[in-house]
């Protein structure tokens, strides 16, 4: 049984009960990583004893690397809240929404992911992650008056990866990019990035995995839309008899994690009761950076580069919500990191970072942006000569 609780929002008003997991966070000294003690009401019957290779609070994520984390699940060797854990969660999604100031539809396609793990993993696994595009589902109502804006519907796009091709390595894990097969064209009310999984916690092995996250706290969006209105209650001749006020509260879908029953289950609300960001970015291409609508993530909007493709310098387009440190991180197609650039403190508006393409050979690249509150997105751009 999950643990049930009532969440009070503005105006003491009373929403409606949901399940949680109760976080304690306890962050470890040096290595900038949270490692968790979970009380969760998604309890288990048991633990496991620790694999070979298994790993319960992982110490390979570098200072450097902040705000990026990974949270343990469980006072013993339970696995990772973003990851395998003693639950059996399968899947993890972020949303990623178009911004609306302008009316200029994205000519916006997602070609792949880029995404950061962290754990261990056993060299013989067979086991296997599947990276996924989905548009975004219908509101999913809890209440005459309560409902979520959405959880992951429909597969637009998949990639089956190896655990053993994540990036996870003893000698540091690496930021890695994984390109679909087909590039996939999206909806315009937003879409989900995230990562579905298969396996039996008991014989894991070693294959104990997590997706790295930014730190609790760094939420901008409300977690929470309330609308109040008047509605009017008719009489018996279908007049008008009396007003009375309704309240309507969205609960809005920041990530989301599926259980083991298949089911999305809104991180905040209903999961952890953090307010994190997953280190999983779309890889999008937008085919008209100077007049598009943005595609928003919390505290970041991005708009694409420009000239693409590029002779000797690019400019990356983006705007912010809150003021933030910014780094622009240039990869070959197979990942490696070319260049990083850091702006600090950037603030809120709209700002364009260039990049010196001068000295890059002919071809295609890749490109994280991400703020220091953990949001951010990826991109392609070509470079000519």
């Amino acid at each position: 049984m999950r643990k049930i609780f009532i969440l009070v929002i503005a105006l003491s008003i009373n929403i409606v009960a949901f399940a949680q997991r109760t976080v304690h966070t306890q962050p470890t000294a040096v290595t900038c990583i949270n490692s968790s003690n979970f009380s969760f009401g998604h309890s288990s019957p048991y633990s496991r004893t620790t694999g070979v290779g298994d790993t319960l609070v992982l110490t390979n994520i570098l200072a450097a690397d902040t705000p990026l984390v990974i949270y343990s699940a469980g006072v013993s060797d339970s696995g990772y809240l973003t990851g395998t854990d003693v639950w059996g969660d399968q899947g993890f999604a972020e949303r990623y929404d178009f911004d609306n100031i302008s009316g200029v539809d994205s000519s916006l396609v997602i070609i792949g992911v880029v995404a950061q793990f962290h754990g261990s993993v056993n060299l013989l696994s067979t086991n296997t992650v599947t990276f996924n595009a989905w548009d975004v589902g219908f509101p999913l109502v809890v209440s005459a008056t309560t409902a979520y804006s959405g959880f992951p519907n429909d597969n637009m796009d998949s990639l089956v990866v190896p655990f053993t091709q994540l990036g996870i390595g003893v000698t540091g894990d690496t930021i890695k990019p994984f390109l679909f097969p087909v590039p996939t064209i999206t909806l315009q009310n937003g879409f989900f990035i995230g990562y579905t999984m298969n396996y039996n916690f008991q014989t894991l092995a070693g294959d104990t995995i997590g997706l790295a996250c930014s730190a609790n706290g760094d939420r901008i969006s409300p977690a929470y839309t309330v609308q109040t209105y008047i509605d009017s209650v008719l009489n018996m001749e279908g007049t008008a008899d009396s007003a009375i006020t309704v309240t309507d509260t969205t609960i809005n879908v920041q990530n989301a994690t599926q259980w083991s029953d298949g089911v999305w289950h809104d991180n905040y609300t209903n999961n952890d009761s953090i307010s994190n960001d997953l280190a999983i970015y779309p890889i999008v291409v937008i085919g008209s950076p100077t007049s598009v609508k943005g595609v928003r993530k919390n505290n970041f909007t991005f708009f694409g580069n420009f000239p693409n493709p590029a002779v000797n310098t690019t400019n990356i387009k983006f705007s912010l919500l809150k003021n933030a440190d910014v780094t622009v991180q240039v990869m070959d197609m197979n990942g490696r990191v070319i260049s990083t650039i850091t702006d600090k403190d950037l603030t809120i508006g709209e700002h364009t970072i260039p990049v010196n393409t001068s000295a890059m050979a002919a071809g295609d690249y890749l490109y994280l942006i991400h703020t220091s509150g953990g949001d951010g997105i990826a991109s392609k751009m070509t470079v000519v000569k």
